[in-house]
């Protein structure tokens, strides 16, 4: 097992941290995992605003075990995460310990300096992370906090709420996407990163506030089936190409009736399962024409579609455009 402690900081100083403990070099702020250790890379940009993101795509072959001690400091990290092929998933926050044996995982988690983090991975487990840093100062001076910022900052210091938690809305997949699928020769690479990168941190504070603030607010439901609602949706962003489940084998899985499921899910993913499923569908298809290395019959039969035509009606159906168009 593949052991990592280090003090909480910011992201440059936890690459070159991990960097000399896997015993690879750092080249424009990019490492690669060692063959024995695992296949991917993890990378951090330093934004023109202020904000350091990391974000890697990598494959582990060995267990990780990382712990990241508790700090007298002022950070936060706003963490995105999809993992698949989880055998056991174990977090450590402060006395807090969240154990996981799902195959999938996948939720915004916002953790600060002040509380002891330690998490264990199996070897084979999957990973794609965004992990978004920023500090007081920064809330300070770049998101115009004032008095509501005040009360802001301090939730944000409770260690270990679960409050600071989300699941993965259809919303933050499509800006993930984007992120991995933005090239360092764009153009226009930081402006586009960092505007992707301010969506996604907007779009959880306003979230994280509301839920502070307003009672009625929330999922409104107990923490059980939120995380049932992460497992159903995993399954149905698993595979493109292949239908998802019926919806009597997805309740089963879910350990709920068919009816409780559905309204459960479009509570918590504002789309019906069959609706969610073809959305990140057609999200698909427009990413796969976007990187211009597949043609419209490549992509159609890449997700599941016997017929081209239907593949056409569906794509028009979602963007108002044919595919060929693209």
């Amino acid at each position: 097992m593949f052991q990592f402690t280090y003090n909480y900081c910011d992201h440059i100083e936890y690459l070159h941290l991990l960097a000399a403990s896997l015993g690879v070099p750092v080249k424009d702020n990019m490492i690669w995992l060692p063959r024995d250790l695992g296949t991917g890379y993890i990378k951090v940009e330093e934004l023109a605003n202020g904000l350091q993101v990391l974000f890697n795509e990598c494959i582990l072959h060995q267990p990780f075990l990382f712990h990241r001690n508790k700090s007298d400091g002022n950070g936060y990290t706003l963490r995105f995460d999809e993992v698949r092929n989880l055998k056991a998933l174990s977090v450590k926050i402060g006395d807090i310990i969240l154990e996981d044996n799902t195959a999938i995982y996948s939720g915004a988690f916002l953790s600060n300096s002040f509380s002891e983090l330690q998490y264990v991975v199996n070897a084979e487990t999957e990973g794609r992370n965004i992990n978004i840093y920023f500090t007081n100062e920064w809330l300070d001076q770049y998101a115009g906090l004032k008095n509501e910022g005040e009360f802001l900052k301090t939730a944000l210091t409770v260690p270990g709420s679960v409050i600071h938690f989300e699941v993965l809305t259809l919303a933050y997949r499509e800006l993930m996407e984007q992120i991995f699928e933005l090239k360092t020769e764009h153009p226009l690479y930081l402006a586009v990163l960092q505007n992707r990168v301010m969506l996604l941190l907007e779009k959880f504070l306003r979230n994280f506030y509301i839920r502070l603030t307003d009672e009625t607010s929330g999922y409104g439901m107990s923490e059980n089936d939120v995380k049932r609602m992460v497992q159903i949706e995993a399954i149905l962003v698993k595979d493109m190409g292949v239908a998802p489940p019926p919806v009597s084998e997805l309740a089963r899985i879910a350990m709920m009736s068919e009816t409780k499921l559905k309204n459960t899910f479009k509570r918590i993913y504002q789309y019906g399962l069959y609706e969610y499923y073809q959305k990140n569908r057609m999200m698909k298809a427009r990413q796969m024409l976007n990187s211009k290395k597949h043609s419209v019959k490549e992509v159609g039969m890449h997700l599941g579609f016997k017929n081209l035509s239907n593949f056409t009606i569906a794509f028009k159906k979602e963007f108002n455009i044919l595919p060929s168009q693209f």
